[in-house]
């Protein structure tokens, strides 16, 4: 179900923070909770899951603007979603989970411990089900504001080396919110946030050294899907205590993004769905049936052809290649293998006609211009079978409300022929 919420319910925040260690990005967080809790929710409860943990420390400045900080610390995936249901009951404005790679990887690791130590490449699709179901679903649909807090993670890439032409090597190329599915949980939130640090120069009797002044905080925006923070960067001074309104400098900054949101709607993901009816009883996609169906024509051709002339003389190759080219208009094996489905099927009844006729007629076993012209007319007769019959004759033989195609048709081409 897509729903809307109510025009007073505020469109919720769905933000996601990395960067590497001491970076900043959980007391970046936690300001921008506190300031959603006292500017916007009337000071309702923030919930984090804590995984390391580290939120105990924030809540002092939580205590001095009067807000309740809920910290559960199971760094378990089943104690993640339960917490995020338990923030909703709660009357949670905010809920967060730091870091959402640590539950990511104990989700693999669950699955290590089900299947001997290792997971299984069958057992992915498992795992990204579990993952989107229970826990994307819930983090997007959910009208609390929702936070997912990541260690960061290297995109890489294989390049030629310069130095050698034979050889390749890794280079890094970007960075990634290392969590999820897709080992990437970038793709997820409406609001995605570098983390980074720097220094600014202190100066001493006049002159500046680099690096050894107050800590800045630098954060890059990767991705704001209302358009209003794409590409910015920020700076966030470090403090040395909090002091009452500080989450100020943090919300001034994602405010345009916040009200930009509250200019559109809390679309849900639908639940619930699937497309089962595409997905034969075997558990095969409709592709892939195509695909099997493909594969059994493509033996059933070649094992026919076997039967008729099993043996490996020069007669017998010679007339197997006139037999592939006559119905085929190739003599290359790959060629056939990649012919659609409809033309594979085609030739397979073509050839077992021809078995069947070969069985009283041993010209059709030695005589190549014999071969030729009967696999003509087979042909000849098997696209008229393929054919609407002709139903201007109303004294035509019907069968089931529908005209028969002639006799001498039917006689060689069995409806519903089975592979062997």
């Amino acid at each position: 179900m897509n729903a809307t919420p109510s025009k007073n319910q505020p469109v919720p925040l769905k933000a996601g923070w990395f960067g590497p260690q001491g970076s900043g990005k959980t007391t970046s967080a936690a300001l921008l909770a506190l300031a959603l809790s006292v500017e916007v929710y009337n000071r309702a409860p923030v919930f984090v899951t804590d995984t390391e943990p580290g939120w105990q420390f924030l809540r002092p400045m939580f205590a001095l603007e009067g807000v309740e900080l809920i910290q559960r610390t199971d760094p378990t995936f089943k104690a993640m979603t339960a917490n995020l249901r338990e923030a909703e009951r709660l009357g949670a404005c905010c809920w967060n989970v730091d870091t959402l790679t640590i539950i990511w990887n104990e989700l693999m690791q669950s699955f290590k411990v089900k299947n001997r130590g290792f997971i299984p490449i069958d057992k992915w699709g498992d795992i990204r089900e579990m993952w989107n179901k229970d826990y994307v679903s819930l983090f997007l649909n959910t009208t609390m504001c929702c936070q997912a807090l990541g260690r960061l993670g290297n995109v890489q890439e294989e390049v030629q080396d310069e130095n050698n032409a034979e050889k390749t090597k890794l280079i890094k190329t970007g960075v990634r919110f290392k969590a999820g599915g897709s080992e990437d949980f970038g793709y997820e939130p409406h609001l995605l946030l570098e983390v980074s640090t720097e220094r600014k120069a202190k100066t001493v009797s006049g002159s500046k050294r680099e690096g050894e002044g107050r800590m800045l905080h630098r954060v890059d925006v990767l991705k704001d899907r209302t358009w209003q923070l794409n590409g910015k960067v920020f700076r966030w001074s470090d403090k040395p205590r909090y002091e009452k309104g500080g989450y100020k400098t943090v919300w001034e900054s994602i405010k345009p993004h916040w009200d930009a949101l509250q200019a559109t709607a809390h679309v849900q993901i639908a639940t619930n769905t699937s497309s089962a009816e595409l997905i034969s009883v075997s558990g095969d996609s409709a592709y892939a049936e195509r695909v099997k169906h493909v594969h059994i024509a493509i033996e059933e051709f070649w094992e026919t052809l076997q039967t008729i002339w099993a043996g490996q003389d020069a007669t017998s190759k010679e007339l197997r290649r006139i037999v592939v080219e006559t119905i085929f208009g190739t003599r290359s094996r790959t060629a056939v293998e990649s012919k659609p489905l409809e033309e594979l099927q085609f030739g397979v009844k073509v050839l077992q006609a021809y078995e069947q006729k070969a069985k009283t007629d041993g010209r059709l076993l030695t005589e190549k211009d014999v071969v030729v012209a009967t696999l003509e007319e087979l042909k000849a007769l098997a696209a008229a079978m393929e054919a609407p019959p002709d139903e201007e004759d109303d004294f035509a033989p019907r069968r089931n409300g529908k005209p028969h195609h002639p006799q001498a048709i039917r006689e060689l081409f069995v409806e519903g022929v089975q592979p062997r």
